[in-house]
């Protein structure tokens, strides 16, 4: 018997019907955007969330173009009664296009590494973040100021 992997357009809706039922759902990530917060191949844990809740800091599927995305909030915008998020991979340089909030899916809870479930979002994963991006900023600026002697230079 042959399986066949579900299309891409009913994805989605099931995860969407399943938050909706008060379901936690898990899928695989796939790509190296989120590294190293979230690494290819590694599930994924996605929980309904209304927009109004969503802040900045917190990881978020959404439907962008033909595809399921799950990136970081970098900014929420408010007009009116609508909300729009500009999202952002942590391995990435440039911001994706604004979405609306009618395309969040869901927000990433967690990721599951070495059979445990690791809070990609929330106040402990946004301080988590904060000290590995001082600790990066940190190594480059010793690396810049260090200039090993090469060997057997001056004396």
């Amino acid at each position: 018997m042959t399986s066949r992997p579900y299309s891409a357009r009913l994805l989605p809706s099931l995860i969407a019907e399943a938050l909706a039922n008060g379901h936690v759902v898990r899928v695989r990530a796939d790509g190296t955007s989120m590294h190293p917060t979230i690494r290819d191949g590694e599930s994924i844990a996605i929980a309904a969330v209304a927009a109004a809740d969503i802040v900045c800091g917190d990881v978020v599927m959404c439907r962008h173009a033909s595809r399921l995305l799950a990136h970081r909030v970098v900014r929420v915008t408010v007009s009116g009664a609508g909300r729009t998020f500009e999202l952002r991979g942590d391995a990435k340089r440039a911001s994706d296009a604004p979405i609306p909030s009618d395309a969040i899916v869901g927000r990433v809870v967690g990721v599951v590494r070495n059979r445990r479930l690791v809070a990609v979002s929330g106040r402990a994963a946004r301080v988590r973040r904060a000290v590995r991006a001082i600790a990066s900023r940190a190594k480059k600026y010793a690396e810049s100021v260090y200039h090993p002697m090469p060997m057997g230079g001056a004396r």
